[in-house]
């Protein structure tokens, strides 16, 4: 049998197991105090230390344990009556993918969700974020487009920032053809992709082109210094820890001036007045108080913001539905509230 089946079903076996029984399970392996945690997520969290880390090895071995790690944690995937690939044109003459999902009774002029992924600008990508899209689809009743946008470190910052914007001005060109409403396009991503959906909504500005309806912002980062409080004192133990941080941004990051552009990191942007309204999500992870921070600065430049906050779940949790029901009903959460706002 292969080994990757093998391992799913008795992580799932494992995961099935009551909570106190996971507690304690977790509390003879854990290395790091996580009492506020889910107990599944402390198990996973205990279990993934006899894994090699995603900095361990290449780019290549990283790209390829996310993709197993996704599709062990992730939900089963959801049939759809329409998903299709579409090929992007970019302004050097390079394509990307843009996968369209469809549900079933999506109104015959529908709303939509661009789709941003995570995976540092590094990793991950639409068929990593296949599950996710149909089951976002799915529970919004929303036309879902994941962007496969071009990754580090073969195309550093701010390559992919202009891929999601150009994959927008696509849109807002095709809503028509695509049977979509163009007042009611929103933008979603999770981490880096939580960036993207924020650096596109000001981009979109500045460029002129009509703003999304609403960005949802699940656990992004918004500063590449990574220089806030909850770096130092959330990056170890919880599953995106310093290194892995670093190591992403290294990939992504290689000439330090971009770092200041609000491109990279939209929480530098000046002027944050007259965006679309925003949930903001976050969670026990480092990047907690960069989200923090960008909620409260577009706060106070008048936007409309809803929070959205899960102390007990941490950084990834979009991608651990199948197997952490706490999860799973934060991702419902985040889809009831887009589908009421969108």
């Amino acid at each position: 049998m292969n080994p990757a089946v093998i391992e799913r079903a008795t992580v799932r076996a494992l995961m099935s197991l009551p909570g106190p029984v996971l507690e304690r399970l977790a509390a003879g392996l854990e290395t790091h105090s996580r009492p506020h945690l889910d107990s599944r997520l402390r198990f996973l969290l205990a279990l993934s230390g006899a894994k090699p880390t995603l900095d361990s090895g290449t780019v290549e071995q990283a790209r390829q344990i996310y993709r197993s790690t996704l599709a062990l944690l992730d939900m089963a995937p959801v049939s759809l009556p329409v998903v299709v690939d579409h090929q992007v044109s970019m302004e050097d003459g390079s394509q990307i993918l843009v996968r369209r999902y469809r549900p079933a009774d999506a109104p015959l002029v529908s709303p939509a969700i661009m789709f941003f992924h995570g995976g540092g600008f590094t990793i991950g990508g639409v068929e990593e974020y296949d599950r996710l899209c149909r089951y976002i689809a799915k529970r919004t009743n929303a036309v879902v487009l994941s962007v496969d946008y071009r990754l580090a470190p073969e195309h550093p910052a701010p390559a992919g920032m202009d891929d999601a914007l150009e994959a927008w001005r696509w849109l807002l060109n095709n809503t028509a053809q695509l049977g979509l409403d163009p007042n009611r396009l929103a933008v979603m991503g999770d981490s880096a992709g939580g960036c993207m959906s924020a650096v596109v909504s000001q981009q979109a500005k500045l460029a002129g082109l009509a703003l999304p309806a609403l960005q949802v912002l699940i656990y992004p980062t918004t500063d590449a210094a990574l220089a806030h409080p909850s770096v130092q004192t959330l990056g170890q133990g919880f599953g995106l820890d310093i290194p892995l941080l670093t190591w992403f941004r290294g990939h992504f990051v290689q000439d330090p001036a971009v770092i200041e552009d609000c491109r990279v990191s939209p929480l530098r942007n000046p002027d944050l007045t007259g965006l679309p309204e925003a949930i903001v999500i976050t969670a026990t992870d480092p990047l907690r108080d960069e989200g923090l921070e960008y909620a409260q600065k577009l706060r106070e430049a008048g936007n409309t913001v809803t929070s959205l906050d899960y102390p007990e779940l941490i950084h990834g949790f979009i991608s651990m539905g199948g197997v952490v029901p706490a999860a799973r009903k934060a991702i419902n959460d985040i889809c009831v509230e887009t589908k009421r706002r969108l």
